[in-house]
């Protein structure tokens, strides 16, 4: 249980981390450019996963695991970032109607989706963040499993 209790005040934390880079340490021409451009993708990523580093040191982290702890921030960031994971989330479970008809290409359609449905961008920030959250989990599990 003392585990348990110790993982969630941990998830709590980089939770909190999560959302302040991702959201406050962003510009909205960042936001708005970084899924197709993965140059700034690759330093919003940067800036998130390094953003993480005073926690990581705090709780102790060090050699293989806050290597392995940096890694997983970045790279799980860069492809959520694309958005890729939130059209097929789309594509295959919600399964608008846009996704049935016409030759529009995926992102296109996913786009429409968006601008076209009143609760589109509350899915697609959703579905995005329980992504994000998620992958907190795994380096919740390098903590804890010191």
């Amino acid at each position: 249980m003392t585990k348990l209790a110790e993982a969630g005040g941990i998830f709590v934390v980089l939770t909190f981390v999560h959302f302040v880079v991702d959201w406050l340490f962003q510009s909205h021409d960042e936001a708005m450019r970084k899924s197709h451009e993965w140059r700034i993708r690759a330093r919003h990523c940067a800036v998130y996963a390094l953003s993480f580093l005073p926690v990581l040191w705090w709780v102790d982290l060090s050699d293989w695991r806050l290597f392995a702890a940096l890694n997983v921030l970045f790279w799980s960031h860069f492809i959520e970032d694309t958005y890729v994971p939130v059209m097929l989330w789309l594509k295959y479970m919600r399964q608008p109607p846009q996704f049935t008809l016409g030759w529009e290409s995926d992102e296109k359609k996913f786009w429409a989706f968006l601008e076209e449905s009143p609760i589109g961008y509350i899915l697609m920030i959703a579905v995005d963040q329980i992504v994000h959250l998620t992958f907190l989990w795994p380096v919740v599990w390098l903590i804890v499993s010191r």
